[in-house]
């Protein structure tokens, strides 16, 4: 079983590139609380970057890693892919010509399955953050569909 501690290692070593990335980030956050969330979002940073600049040789195996941990992962290790890693890749990605559709090639079944809860989170919430974020309190509170932990929306 993967746990959230295996994310980033398994992503560097799918990605070497991402290593510079990696240590820039930490170097960033220096002694404070990075968290999962943010250490992710540096991946998919990285993995954004890669692609606008046509560098996308380590893909296969990056996204390769994120199905593995979204195959054999515990369930912090599968959120971390999905909401950490797969959907800050979705949202950050709107600001660039390619846009998200860009990264569904190199999807595996498990990384499309969340992809697209993901895109089905976010429709359903109007497409703002504000309303993801009033969905995802009204699944927690049982109000829709709950009672729900904000991070299982995606499972089906």
């Amino acid at each position: 079983m993967i746990t959230q501690d295996e994310v980033i290692p398994l992503l560097l070593a799918a990605c070497p590139g991402f290593e510079p990335a990696w240590r820039e980030h930490l170097e960033w956050w220096g002694d404070r609380e990075r968290g999962i969330y943010n250490d992710t979002a540096a991946f998919a940073t990285y993995i954004i970057d890669s692609y606008g600049s046509g560098h996308t040789a380590e893909f296969d195996l990056a996204f390769a890693a994120l199905e593995r941990i979204l195959a054999q992962g515990d369930e912090n290790a599968r959120a971390a892919a999905s909401i950490g890693a797969l959907e800050s890749i979705q949202v950050q990605s709107t600001h660039y010509p390619f846009g998200p559709t860009a990264f569904l090639p190199w999807l595996g079944p498990k990384s499309r399955e969340a992809w697209d809860s993901i895109e089905a989170l976010w429709e359903a919430g109007g497409g703002s953050l504000m309303g993801v974020v009033r969905l995802e309190r009204d699944l927690a509170d049982g109000r829709v569909g709950g009672p729900i932990r904000w991070w299982q929306f995606w499972r089906r």
